[in-house]
């Protein structure tokens, strides 16, 4: 195939992006008006999961193919638990793959994956990783951002349009822990989203007039707080009732597991209706980022690039929001509420095969590592590691054959998310979901076993219950199995500790 006739790849990748902020996966007061269009053209994964429930290890996965044990990206980089905190470059991270396939690379918005110019932990200089560094053309943002509002590049955006930026109100409105929000007296064209989806839309129109075929991925910062929106965004939602997650008065919660962790410090005095004005500004969010995906999606139609162009919507991980008696944030939990992720696939008719019918749902586990294989698919480029330990292998699987109708007879009957820490705390967390089971392991911790056919809201943990005991057999026998497979390094001590095997 010349390059010329290779299928352009679109990934827009949104941050910290709950199920119930996206409009097709369900009901949900959230308008999300161009994502459902992309689902109603395309194929919606109804369970697609994060490699890792925090912002780096989630990206590492997209760049790298592996869990997050295989990249060593395991916690947001420049934390405890982390242990590559800059993404170091090579020939098999995905832009050189899809570079040596002769594709062009465009990056938009957040990073997160290096970019820290000393180690805070030994204050020496260090060698920084940046998209730049890495095979990509754009932007070019260190470390997390915040919301990206204070980049230079933005700031000089506004200046040159002359466009306001101003908060009105106070600056930590809500309760600390809760997400911050905000109203911006500025124009849509004045705020980050938009300010993105421009940098996308111009470094399309540039790698147009080029021969290769390219890749452009695309992140906005958000709808992770802060919750900063215009007027008008937050009007859509002002006066619209949130209903209480159904596990949000849970009277079931275990003072000893880890997701006390992120159960917030006044979760016994914050009514739902404090959450729910929260929640309004978050939905806001989604909504304003939505927008500027349907501006994208438009610029592609109008160029007549839509038909040749991949495009793909997923997001790194989820956001509890008040679920589960008062959480906050992700992390150290095994709940849906983080480790869900929308995943929506548009597939041009450029393509070929017997695509599937616009609008298709499909339940196939789908897992955030099968980004990189299938693109690396679509490209043609390869996937080769002949000389890789199981633990860096390539443990994510192409969507291709589904994304093109074909029947694939053996695909993957469970899927696994792996956790190790976010915000300075380290710890060791594997989640198995095969059917309505799903089973955490907790190293050093009682585990958790979750029969969501019966108990959808993963309000009762089953794990003593000798009703279960067969089946929670099968699951520690999965585990172990996914943990030989990959070459997890913890593996013995869940031998030991959860088999009762002991190693002569």
């Amino acid at each position: 195939m010349s390059e010329s006739d290779k299928t352009n790849i679109l990934f827009i990748f949104t941050d910290q992006h709950r199920l119930s902020g996206v409009g097709c996966y369900g009901p949900t007061p959230c308008r999300t008006p161009n994502i459902d269009r992309l689902a109603a053209e395309g194929v919606r994964f109804e369970t697609a999961y994060t490699t890792c429930p925090v912002c780096s290890p989630a990206r590492a996965s997209v760049m790298t193919g592996c869990d997050t044990h295989g990249h060593g990206v395991m916690a947001n980089t420049h934390e405890v638990g982390c242990r590559i905190h800059e993404l170091t470059d090579g020939p098999d991270l995905l832009p050189r793959r899809l570079e040596s396939a002769g594709y062009r690379n465009g990056y938009t918005g957040k990073w997160h994956l290096g970019g820290c110019r000393s180690d805070k932990f030994l204050n020496r200089p260090i060698t920084t990783s940046l998209p730049k560094d890495v095979g990509f053309e754009g932007q070019n943002f260190p470390n997390h951002g915040d919301g990206g509002y204070m980049f230079e590049e933005y700031q000089n955006y506004l200046k040159e349009r002359g466009l306001p930026y101003k908060k009105l109100l106070n600056e930590m409105k809500g309760t600390p822990g809760r997400g911050r929000y905000n109203i911006l007296d500025t124009p849509v064209e004045g705020t980050v989203a938009y300010f993105l989806a421009e940098h996308t839309i111009a470094m399309i129109d540039r790698f147009r007039e080029g021969k290769e075929p390219f890749f452009i991925w695309h992140n906005f910062w958000g709808p992770h707080e802060p919750y900063y929106v215009p007027q008008k965004y937050y009007d859509m939602y002002r006066d619209v009732e949130i209903l209480e997650w159904p596990n949000f008065r849970w009277d079931k919660c275990d003072p000893n597991l880890p997701y006390q962790a992120k159960l917030h410090p006044y979760h016994d005095r914050i009514g739902w209706e404090e959450w729910a004005e929260t929640i309004r500004h978050y939905y806001a969010f989604a909504t304003l980022i939505d927008e500027q995906v349907g501006r994208i999606m438009d610029h592609l139609r109008k160029t007549g690039l839509l038909e040749k162009t991949l495009v793909v919507f997923s997001s790194d991980h989820g956001e509890t929001l008040g679920s589960h008696g008062g959480m906050t944030d992700k992390g150290f939990n095994h709940f849906e509420e983080i480790q869900r992720i929308p995943f929506i696939a548009r597939v041009p008719q450029s393509m070929g095969g017997n695509l599937p019918a616009a609008g298709t749902v499909m339940q196939e586990w789908v897992s955030l590592a099968d980004v990189y294989p299938t693109f690396c698919d679509v490209a043609g480029a390869s996937l080769d590691r002949p000389d890789a330990p199981a633990i860096c292998r390539v443990h994510g699987r192409s969507l291709l054959p589904l994304l093109k109708g074909e029947k694939v007879e053996d695909w993957r009957d469970e899927i696994f998310v792996q956790f190790h820490g976010v915000n300075a705390l380290a710890i060791n967390m594997i989640t198995c979901r095969a059917g309505d089971l799903k089973y955490g392991w907790n190293a050093t911790n009682k585990d958790e076993l979750y029969d969501l056919a019966k108990d959808p809201y993963e309000t009762t943990n089953l794990i003593d219950d000798p009703a279960y005991a067969g089946k929670l057999e099968e699951m520690h026998k999965r585990m172990y199995n996914y943990m030989e497979r990959v070459g997890y390094e913890a593996r013995g001590r869940f031998k030991r500790d959860v088999l009762r095997i002991m190693e002569n």
